[in-house]
């Protein structure tokens, strides 16, 4: 995986930003635009637009914050075998770092105090719980990530949180519902971070990294990747189950044979070679969201009167 990138290069800012985890913080936000437009009838397009925004520049942010704080600890060493880190590698001074790292919390802080302003107390219950977890995943003296609890954080923050937030975004309102595809992707966003720790298990618990995947041991590990993967699809299902007219969100079968071979191929790979297993299951979460996003739309046309969008409403400004 490493290679020999020249520092401050556009490759290494890259490396640095990860574009491709982008992603994991789109897809929440196009699942509960479409769960808007499912359960409530209602599209703003500006809002949709902020809140994608939002938690894309918050999730680079992240990135990057890891990637600084990872370097910062020494927790890195020769034998690890994932995705190299910027700053470890030296593509990307440490200043040079901090100080990019602190343009996006300035970005991020505009974006957020955006939302704050269209969906209140809620949303900024919701953007001071994501600031603190982000801070105490690698910082103070007892970090997340060096816990058990990791996936948990993204199964709230990528999932309930995230979709949840969205969708109030776009209604000021909550709809029980909203939980269950919320739940889906949580699960599915928490099988990346598994999937992700359990290629480094050996390395992480040398530096005293007791992940998820370090405690649970390599054996129940599949077991524990394919819950992550095969429950949405039944929690999801079981929604369309509740109301005849929820029937769209089994749209999201479609994207079941291509989770369907993943734990296999998890038995059979070699430690150093899983990092295209994560891929596939970023693109396998990805695939969900625009499954469950279209079914919403479908359900949109089942549901509501064709005229409840008006243009006026799905271009109103939001302030």
């Amino acid at each position: 995986m490493k290679k020999d990138i020249k520092p401050h290069s556009l490759e290494a800012w890259l490396a640095f930003f990860r574009p491709k985890t982008l992603w994991i913080a789109a897809a929440p936000v196009l699942v509960g635009t479409g769960l808007a437009l499912a359960f409530d009838g209602k599209f703003n397009f500006w809002i949709f637009l902020l809140t994608l925004l939002g938690a894309m520049t918050i999730q680079a942010m992240s990135n990057m914050v890891n990637d600084y704080a990872y370097n910062v600890r020494k927790a890195e060493r020769s034998d690890r075998v994932g995705i190299p880190r910027a700053t470890t590698e030296g593509w990307i001074s440490m200043d040079a770092a901090k100080k990019m790292i602190g343009a996006m919390i300035v970005l991020a802080c505009l974006f957020g105090i955006a939302l704050i302003v269209i969906g209140g107390w809620a949303i900024a219950l919701i953007a001071f719980l994501s600031i603190l977890c982000g801070y105490c995943y690698m910082g103070g003296p007892k970090p997340i990530a060096y816990t058990p609890f990791g996936e948990f954080l993204v199964f709230l923050f990528y999932g309930l949180f995230a979709v949840g937030g969205t969708f109030w975004l776009q209604t000021l309102s909550f709809n029980i519902l909203v939980l269950i595809p919320g739940t889906a992707l949580g699960l599915i966003g928490a099988a990346v971070l598994f999937i992700n720790n359990y290629r480094d298990v050996e390395h992480d618990l040398s530096v005293g990294r007791r992940t998820l995947a370090a405690v649970v041991g390599k054996k129940v590990g599949v077991f524990v990747y394919s819950c992550m993967i095969y429950i949405p699809f039944i929690i999801v299902g079981w929604l369309s189950i509740a109301n005849h007219s929820y029937w769209p969100f089994l749209f999201v079968l479609l994207a079941l044979p291509r989770a369907s071979f993943l734990p296999s191929i998890l038995k059979k790979t070699q430690q150093a070679d899983i990092t295209f297993l994560m891929l596939r299951t970023i693109k396998l979460e990805v695939l969900f969201a625009l499954l469950l996003t279209i079914a919403g739309i479908g359900v949109f046309y089942l549901t509501w009167p064709l005229g409840s969008l008006s243009a006026s409403t799905i271009f109103a400004i939001p302030f």
